[in-house]
This record gives C-alpha cells, structure tokens and sequence, in this order.
C-alpha cells in the first residue's frame, strides 16, 4: 500500500511539473505573440509618420532611448513624439517611404516583460535602400497592453538570443 502511494504520489508531482511546463511554454507563446504584435504596430505607425500614436499608443511614459552615451529619458509623450517628429523630418530629406523587420528575436524575460531585437531596412520612396541597422527593445505589459519602455542603439548589429 505504502508502495502504491509513494508511486501515485510521484506520478502526481511528475504531471503537476508537466502541466506548470506547459502552462510555462503556452504563456511564453502567447507573451512573443503579444509582443510581435506590438512591434509590427510599432513599424506600421514609424513607416507612416505617425508620431502620435507612437507616443500615446506605443511607448511608455516615461520612456528610455539609451546610446553610446547614455540613457536619454522621454518623460512623456509630448516628448516622445517631438523625437520621433524630429527623427521623421531627418528621413523625409531622403525621401523615406517605409521601414522593414528584416530578422527579429523575442526573449520572454517573464509574462510582463520582454526583449525584442532586430535588424530592419528603412526604403525610400523609389525602393532603394536608405540604411540597415538594428536595435533592442525592452517591452513591458503597461495596462494590459505591450509598450516599449526603452529603445536601445545596437550598432554592432546583435541580435540577442534566448537561451531555449
């Protein structure tokens, strides 16, 4: 009897692990599902210069754009967008049209948080190739929706990759 229970005593520990494993990979997929969303909205509303919805539906407040130099923190959307404005006035001098995810890698860090990075082509209005490049997004679920909290110049072009 004692041998019965020890055995179905396993057996329940062992599909108790299995189901929280599950459970684990399905949240995983749903958060990189979640998170590519809110990324391809990112591109659509950056390709077509519409710094307002970049401000008030896609970063955070505050938000972090960290270079070489260091972290410069958008404290709110009004900031946020008079960058973005800022960096669409650069690019319509090279007679931008769009902005494509070449490659893009989703580490889920937790069921709220999550690192996006990527390399992306920015075309111009004849489709000849303004610039590569790539960066890292640190996404986070704010309110029930993913934002970006901070964007993160990758000139070395590193895609970073999840353990698996």
């Amino acid at each position: 009897m004692a041998g019965t229970l020890r055995a179905a005593s396993i057996t329940f520990v062992l599909m108790a692990a299995a189901g929280a494993v599950h459970a684990q990979a399905g949240s995983e997929a749903e958060v990189k599902t979640a998170v590519r969303a809110a990324w391809d909205a990112y591109i659509d509303a950056f390709s077509d210069a519409r710094t307002e919805v970049l401000a008030r539906d896609v970063y955070a407040v505050p938000s972090f754009q960290i270079g070489p130099g260091g972290a410069n923190v958008r404290m709110t959307a009004s900031e946020t967008k008079a960058a973005f404005d800022e960096t669409h006035q650069a690019l319509a001098r090279d007679r931008y049209d769009r902005s494509e995810t070449d490659t893009a890698e989703i580490c889920v860090l937790n069921d709220g948080a999550a690192l996006l990075t990527a390399h992306f082509t920015r075309y111009r209005t004849d489709d000849s190739k303004i610039m590569s490049g790539a960066s890292a997004y640190l996404f986070a679920k704010v309110d029930d929706d993913w934002r970006i909290l901070a964007i993160i110049g990758n000139p070395a072009a590193k895609l970073i990759a999840c353990d698996r």
